[in-house]
């Protein structure tokens, strides 16, 4: 009876984390962010430049608040975390020039490197309380990631009408998810095992990196992951530019961002249905080619109609969403889940960095040839990695 009453609990905090995390995977200003930064006089470069600025200083705090969850609590971390970025979006409704939207990033950098992993760590603690089978985590995992792309197509079909009123009525209601967010974050009952240290905080870190480092299957894998997210991430702000370039009328764009979010959704229930059965190169190597595909086709002809085989780069984000970190996470200890799924976190923006602004770099020069980039940017090392997935 005992052990019935913990898996239930445990069931129950579960699914508040999965809301959470859900409620926060999303903006509703999403898809009218870059004619807001237009709007204000922004330049492409400008806005890789403020998105750059925003990665460094999760780079910075990623690992420093991902020991601060684990050491201390991480129910505490994400909730700090969800209400602080909530009113940070009601201040950056106010924004009008490049040095207001640069401290808002920063602020918006701060507290999202404080929920960063927590959510993902939670989910992988009360899964094994509830079944300890890797299995039943990779499927919750894929769930949380359907969960996300409903969200977001709900949001970014909001945002596109709401922004068409006012641009900075949508962004000041983005906040309102991370409320929902935070008050979901305060109901769990966090009793995930903490990591206990002696050593000085920095130490600590240090050792953390090293050790991940130096497993030669976690280390692959920590790449894998930063490769297979950043892929869709590069090209994000371009999006709605490419959009409008294609031929797409302004008032459809948040409906192909919400096409988006379905495409993701398609792809997070692919991988929960199919990537059980395939070996760890496989689960990489599907979303390679379907970006490889769909960048290809576009970079060759920008058109209203290869305009959509961007649809194929929401498939990847669902697919690489739901099955990536569980093949980090397999091989990490359970107190030391959110320092290296922050790790894994500033790999993947030090990846960022440097494509997002090559692609905002060509963007002012030459709008359509930015698929190109990001083709050209990945795929070489999304195969290096196939082959080094392969030799395991």
């Amino acid at each position: 009876m005992k052990a019935k009453n913990q898996i239930s609990r445990a069931m129950y905090n579960l699914k508040l984390v999965m809301l959470e995390s859900a409620m926060t995977a999303a903006l509703l200003s999403m898809s009218i962010m870059t004619p807001f930064f237009y709007s204000i006089g922004l330049t492409q470069l400008q806005i890789s430049q403020t998105q750059a600025i925003f990665t460094v200083v999760m780079i910075f705090l990623n690992l420093p608040t991902g020991w601060i969850a684990d050491h201390f609590s991480r129910k505490w971390a994400n909730v700090i975390g969800d209400f602080g970025v909530a009113v940070t979006f009601m201040v950056y409704a106010l924004a009008r020039n490049f040095l207001a939207v640069v401290v808002c990033e920063c602020c918006l950098g701060f507290f999202m490197s404080l929920s960063q992993g927590v959510d993902q760590s939670l989910l992988r603690h009360f899964s094994q309380k509830i079944d300890p089978s890797e299995d039943f985590f990779r499927q919750k995992t894929a769930q949380l990631n359907c969960w996300h792309y409903v969200v977001t197509l709900v949001l970014v079909w909001l945002g596109g009408p709401i922004g068409a009123i006012d641009l900075r009525l949508a962004i000041a209601l983005s906040g309102i998810t991370h409320i929902f967010g935070g008050i979901a974050s305060l109901l769990v009952a966090d009793d995930s095992k903490k990591l206990v240290t002696d050593k000085n905080p920095f130490r600590d870190m240090l050792r953390i990196i090293v050790s991940s480092f130096r497993n030669q299957p976690l280390r692959l894998r920590i790449f894998v992951y930063a490769i297979g997210r950043e892929m869709t991430h590069a090209v994000i702000w371009v999006f709605t530019p490419l959009l409008i370039m294609a031929g797409v009328p302004l008032a459809i764009v948040s409906t192909a961002w919400a096409l988006n979010a379905l495409a993701s959704f398609l792809g997070a229930k692919l991988a929960a249905k199919f990537s059980l059965r395939l070996k760890d190169w496989q689960i990489f190597a599907l979303p390679l080619a379907l970006m490889s595909l769909s960048m290809g086709i576009i970079s060759v002809r920008l058109s209203i109609i290869t305009i959509w085989f961007y649809l194929l780069m929401g498939v990847v984000q669902g697919w690489t969403g739901s099955t990536l970190m569980p093949l980090i996470q397999r091989y990490v200890q359970p107190e030391e889940q959110t320092s290296v799924i922050s790790l894994t976190g500033v790999i993947g923006r030090l990846v960022y960095i440097p494509a997002s602004l090559l692609v905002g770099w060509v963007g002012d020069w030459q709008l359509a040839r930015t698929p190109l980039v990001v083709l050209l940017c990945f795929a070489p090392v999304g195969l290096f990695l196939i082959f080094h997935l392969l030799r395991e």
